[in-house]
């Protein structure tokens, strides 16, 4: 019994032995780096803007609180209505500011005395959505006509821009994948196949700031002029090409 204990033992520990022997260590190899081209191209397209955003306000100054907030409330609603009737929806009217504050007494350094009120002023703001560019110029006339001392901003832009957009993104990956030939052709590498792509939009719209102190201003005797222009819309495609 010692005897085959004493055999078992050793076979035991030799094929342990063997096991350990016979695994040979496997050596980590450095994974090469992906050779990879980044590249931006620009696809733009132009076309006459078919739709302008403006930005009405009534500001209204008074005594008290609620006068001022009456006398918004009544030039206001006459803006609005003058705009409906030029054919503005109610889906494309939207109020965008609303604001009542105090008017505080100055010293004779001209310091504000906020101990003392002297009045309130009430300021609304209406944004307005006009799908008739043509028309701009007339509802400024009667906007103001009908109340409106603030013009603050007057944009253009397009109504439907897909056709224009897709224009652009054609037209900013044939410029993108120009860029990358050229610069594979001037470093003796090869293009592989498209690893990623991302795209960037944007409208720029000519814009014109107008502030109107209508406090001492009336509607204007003759037809405001404005000229919608061209619009343009810009694409910016990044690209990124394996590289054989």
């Amino acid at each position: 019994m010692k005897t085959q204990y004493a055999l078992f033992a050793a076979l035991a520990v030799t094929v342990g032995a063997c096991g350990i022997e016979g695994t040979p260590a496997q050596a980590s190899e450095p994974i090469a780096a992906q050779r990879t081209l980044s590249v931006s191209g620009t696809g733009k397209a132009t076309g006459t803007p078919d739709m302008a955003m403006m930005d009405f306000a009534v500001i209204a100054q008074a005594d008290t609180a609620s006068a001022a907030m009456q006398q918004n409330a009544a030039r206001m609603t006459k803006v609005r209505d003058a705009l409906k009737g030029l054919g503005v929806q109610s889906k494309d009217l939207q109020t965008s500011g609303f604001y009542l504050q105090p008017r505080y007494a100055r010293d004779e350094r001209g310091r504000t005395d906020t101990n003392k009120i002297v009045g309130y002023t009430a300021g609304n703001t209406l944004a307005v959505r006009l799908r008739d560019v043509d028309k701009v110029g007339t509802a400024i006339d009667r906007a103001v006509g009908a109340g409106a001392n603030n013009l603050g901003s007057l944009q253009f832009g397009f109504q439907n821009p897909d056709d224009m957009l897709e224009k652009a993104r054609r037209a900013a990956v044939k410029d993108a994948r120009a860029l990358a030939d050229l610069l594979v052709e001037e470093a003796g590498a090869t293009l592989g196949p498209v690893q990623s792509i991302s795209v960037n939009s944007y409208q720029p719209r000519p814009q014109a700031r107008m502030r109107m102190e209508a406090m001492a201003m009336d509607a204007a005797p003759a037809a405001t002029p404005i000229e919608a222009g061209e619009g343009q819309l810009s694409v910016t495609v990044h690209m990124v090409y394996e590289l054989k």
